[in-house]
């Protein structure tokens, strides 16, 4: 009776969300396929009634094309079915790779999880928007994990990030922890994507490439509240552009460093997933736009907080995590039309909760890499780095530990 309960209140909650939701990013996305399939000017159109442009690379509107021959209404049904599929997915990978794939034969903790996991507000919005990070994010975690059967390891990555550029961090931290070949891989495979890409869109592509890429405005207003990145964050202290200066470039530059040595760190001593947690936060805080339905590597990060692995104090902060991603509290405060420079004392703190939140996760990874308890059972202690390190990683994969139970109006 209880998991059936349970099983009502995950059926509700998933109704609620699909119901009440826009689908405002799916809509750009079939604008953008349009555009193509009709051989339109891609980054002219705007979506009637909002302005909305298509922000993503020319690649990305080439897969949207189906999407756009379907009426309105099959697709958003296809793209609904498509998301709840990864994210399941995902979820499962992540519980699986934080070794906490136990839970999930058991009904109730199953039930537990899966709520949880639906009332985070970036899984929220990504199934209200109708926003393709879910996706995205699931590609990733299957190439970090070698689950992408047949296909060359990173090519996954690559294509993630023909689709969206922010993807491309985790090519330096395949370099970095010895999987070098898979790096290249992920490089050509993006390259691969981004070239037949221009070979039949060469002026959208063109202008991608050398304009919109680099110009951080087109995507969507900097100081708005829901863009959780240091370029957000920054902005809003300075009361004005700081995207263009050489000293905001030098911060994002020392924060892309060490949290690439995080994460580095974390995949050498054979602790993948507080790895690939760290480097995908670490991409969220150093892109210039990060709206809040883009924090889904906060997923991993949760599970890792908990997991056998988990740094010291790791529970206590994955329930504050959990608490502030569910609340989202930065939404409580007066936002849109440039209200976010207003802000002042503790609607700073709240207001920039996201960015907080990731610095102190990438310091806890930190010291308890620098400062490690390792498990007994377990040997990633002793790890070397370069070739050593890539390997350690890759058997850890390939033979995983056995399974521990325990307990907005702007698109990018």
């Amino acid at each position: 009776m209880a998991a059936a309960g349970s099983l009502g209140a995950v059926l509700l909650v998933l109704v609620v969300l699909l119901a009440l939701g826009t689908r405002i990013d799916l809509a750009v996305y079939r604008l953008g396929g349009s555009a193509f399939l009709h051989d339109l000017p891609l980054y002219d159109q705007v979506m009637p009634g909002t302005g909305l442009p298509f922000t993503y690379p020319p690649f990305a509107a080439v897969l949207f094309g189906p999407l756009a021959v379907l009426p309105k209404t099959a697709a958003q049904v296809v793209w609904g079915v498509i998301l709840l599929a990864c994210l399941a997915e995902l979820t499962r990978q992540v519980l699986t790779a934080a070794r906490l794939d136990g839970l999930m034969a058991r009904p109730l903790p199953l039930m537990a999880i899966a709520m949880g996991v639906l009332l985070m507000e970036p899984v929220r919005s990504n199934l209200a928007y109708g926003q393709i990070n879910i996706p995205l994010t699931l590609l990733i975690v299957l190439d970090l994990r070698r689950r992408i059967g047949l296909l060359p390891h990173g090519g996954l990555i690559g294509i993630a990030g023909a689709v969206k550029l922010t993807p491309l961090i985790f090519i330096p931290y395949l370099l970095c922890t010895g999987r070098r070949r898979d790096a290249g891989v992920a490089a050509a495979a993006f390259a691969a994507c981004s070239t037949g890409a221009a070979l039949v869109a060469p002026s959208d592509s063109t202008r991608f490439w050398t304009r919109l890429a680099l110009d951080p405005t087109h995507v969507g207003g900097i100081p708005y509240a829901g863009n959780q990145s240091i370029a957000g964050v920054l902005t809003r202290l300075a009361g004005h552009a700081v995207h263009d200066t050489i000293w905001y470039r030098m911060v994002v530059l020392s924060i892309a460093i060490a949290g690439l040595g995080v994460a580095v760190a974390a995949g050498r001593r054979n602790e993948p997933l507080l790895g690939w947690s760290a480097c995908g936060i670490t991409g969220l805080l150093v892109s210039p736009i990060s709206w809040t339905h883009h924090w889904l590597w906060t997923l991993p990060a949760l599970a890792a907080l908990v997991g056998p692995q988990r740094p010291r104090g790791g529970r206590l902060a994955a329930l504050g995590g959990f608490t502030l991603l569910v609340l989202s509290p930065l939404w409580w405060l007066p936002n849109e039309d440039d209200r976010e420079y207003q802000w002042h004392g503790w609607q700073l703190v709240i207001g920039n909760s996201y960015v907080i939140a990731a610095v102190v996760f990438l310091l806890m990874v930190g010291v308890h890499v620098l400062h490690p308890r390792a498990p007994a059972g377990l040997h990633g202690s002793q790890t070397a780095a370069g070739r050593t390190a890539g390997r350690t990683e890759r058997t850890a994969l390939a033979h995983p530990a056995p399974s521990v139970p325990s307990s907005t109006t702007t698109l990018s």
